[in-house]
């Protein structure tokens, strides 16, 4: 047996990460429940407020929060000037911070039959009332009845139902109504009473976001942020919000935080006014790295344009619409629209729900340039594990293991490198209705528009388990080589001249556990007969409508030389592994420190 422990330090992609830079002195400010704002933000007389620092803190500056829930929208008024001057914001090493944008209610009456009541003044919302508006925007389409507010009991979202009558007869439900002066929420507690216990409802839009567009360089550390009330976001809206998000700044980094029941979106990468979209230095290139993101309502990660350059690595994503309350074509654990150069790598994706449409792991739609999904672990997603839609490449696809639903694409100059495939179909389609843009390379200058007719595609070195390329029909450009087909997976019609067809059971078995999931499998003898060429820019060649090859954002051609663990290849063996020597291998993947 060969055991392997993928920790996310060890994936190659983290070497693009902003790792050991010295942080110019600045001053420490402190936020302690026992603060007070007038206090002058020291470790002996600290805020009370994470609002309160955010509006002195200067570059270089950290603001180091304690222990505590805070019941806040946090502001961020400045960003740093570089690397060595960012602003700083962290919980206290060990310490748990909370930042909801919920707020605690503990004046419920009782009604009888564990159902409870509260009036509010529709003054305690100040000028957003989660509860006086409805979940509405483009491709939104079921659940447009349903407000952007919850009712919480001890961390647990109820589900909201349309009367009393239909809240009097199922525990852990709600209904509200507004009136011009006053806001009632009735609530199904069942035997709870929820003045003595932990019963919130949504205050606040969002929890960590600025609402001034372009600040930069701000690290967001290790908080558990909780409890945003945004709207659905599609991309046709010009502000784009989450329960986290740089507002179109550039050179963010959002790491080991936790994200939990946002409403729509946990962290937005979106689009806001103010920028010049055509300059590729003006925004972007942000961190989020191995964070816990969980119970989104519509995705865990998505914007349009702002993932440019991005770096999306380590997370945790799963439970995507899990109540399937509302939804669209917009569900996802990760969807982004029109970005060049992102990296998405080394990422667990799992439990993306529906009731209709969307609910896909990795979405990258429209227009997106120059992306590379690299090292991921994807399945139970409802559809696709992985849509790329209307974008003409590159797409580099490799060393990701996905499981159960495969790939959907009408998209161009997609190549898929080093992946285990298992129970994975191939849905490739053409889109003739529509016309996306593409760049430059690696600018975002648009040079042409094209339809999305799936062309230039390229499967090298991949394990397929039971499902192969059968079903993929022949396309300009497609090549396929050096494959392994298992347990009944077929080769193409359009290629694998060297590729291996073997009937072995490659016995894929998967273990979940609480932060992340041990995968076990065999390759057998199979992939080791292939003398298979590497994976680089000479085999994939330019790409005729982009005019680019498989490139970092620097322009370096790419070579798969690495495999899903972060460990260099001798030689390019099929696979996601470096080494698939004979007997059982074991991936297991974990978010380090806290499982």
């Amino acid at each position: 047996m060969i055991s392997r422990l993928w920790r996310m330090s060890a994936v190659a992609c983290v070497a693009a990460m902003v790792l050991g830079v010295p942080q110019a002195s600045g001053r420490e400010i402190h936020v302690a429940k026992t603060g007070n704002d007038a206090h002058a933000g020291t470790a002996e007389s600290p805020y009370l407020t994470i609002g309160k620092a955010a509006e002195v803190a200067q570059p270089g500056d950290i603001v180091t929060v304690h222990a505590g829930t805070y019941r806040e929208w946090v502001k961020p008024r400045r960003g740093g000037r570089d690397e060595t001057s960012r602003i700083v914001y962290r919980a206290a090493p060990g310490e748990e911070v909370l930042i909801k944008g919920s707020e605690q209610i503990t004046s419920w009456a009782e009604q009888g039959g564990g159902v409870w009541m509260v009036e509010l003044p529709n003054t305690f919302f100040g000028d957003y009332n989660p509860y006086a508006l409805n979940i509405s925007g483009g491709w939104l389409l079921y659940g447009q009845w349903l407000h952007r507010g919850d009712v919480y009991l001890d961390g647990e979202a109820f589900r909201e139902q349309k009367t009393l009558d239909d809240v009097k007869r199922q525990t852990q439900t709600w209904c509200c109504r507004v009136t011009a002066d006053k806001t009632t929420l009735w609530a199904n507690f069942g035997k709870a009473n929820p003045n003595t216990q932990l019963a919130e409802i949504n205050v606040r839009e969002c929890v960590f976001m600025p609402v001034e567009t372009g600040l930069a360089y701000i690290t967001v550390r290790g908080f558990h942020l909780a409890h945003s009330a945004e709207n659905w976001q599609p991309p046709v809206i010009p502000l784009q919000k989450g329960a986290i998000g740089p507002r179109m700044g550039k050179h963010w980094i959002i790491e080991d935080c936790t994200v939990t029941n946002a409403r729509c979106v946990g962290i937005s990468l979106g689009q806001a006014p103010g920028v010049d979209y055509a300059n590729i230095d003006a925004f972007g290139a942000h961190i989020v790295r191995n964070n816990v993101i969980r119970r989104c309502g519509e995705a865990g990660i998505a914007g349009q344009k702002g993932a440019t350059r991005c770096l999306i690595v380590g997370n945790l994503i799963e439970d995507t619409n899990y109540r399937k309350e509302f939804g669209g074509w917009e569900t996802a654990a990760i969807k982004f629209h029109e970005s060049v150069d992102t990296v998405i790598c080394g990422n667990l994706i799992r439990r993306v729900s529906y009731q209709n449409f969307g609910a896909f792991g990795i979405w990258m739609d429209w227009a997106n340039q120059g992306t590379r999904i690299s090292g991921n672990i994807v399945y139970d997603t409802q559809a696709a594990n992985v849509f790329l839609e209307m974008n003409h490449g590159p797409i580099l696809v490799d060393n990701n293991v996905l499981v159960g639903q495969g790939v959907r694409s009408n998209s161009e100059g997609c190549i898929f490198a080093h992946n285990l495939f298992v129970d994975c179909k191939f849905d490739m389609v053409s889109d003739l209705e529509r016309r996306s843009q593409y760049y430059k390379p690696h600018t975002r200058i648009e040079v042409g528009r094209k339809q999305g007719i799936p062309s230039d595609d390229k499967w090298f070195s991949n394990i397929f388990v039971r499902r192969g390329l059968e079903a993929v029909k022949k396309a300009p450009g497609y090549a396929s080589d050096w494959n392994v087909f298992l347990e009944g997976a077929k080769k193409s019609v359009f290629g694998d001249e060297h590729s291996v067809v073997d009937s072995a059971d490659a016995r894929f078995r998967r273990e979940d556990g609480p932060l992340g999931v041990s995968l076990r499998f065999q390759v057998g003898q199979a992939a080791l007969r292939l003398n298979a060429p590497w994976v680089d820019s000479q085999l994939v060649g330019v790409l005729p409508t982009v005019g680019q090859t498989i490139e970092d954002a620097l322009g370096k051609a790419i070579r798969v030389d690495t495999d899903l663990l972060g460990k260099k290849r001798a030689a390019p063996v099929p696979g996601p592994l470096a080494d698939p020597r004979g007997g059982e291998h074991a991936v297991h993947w974990s978010m380090g420190g806290r499982e």
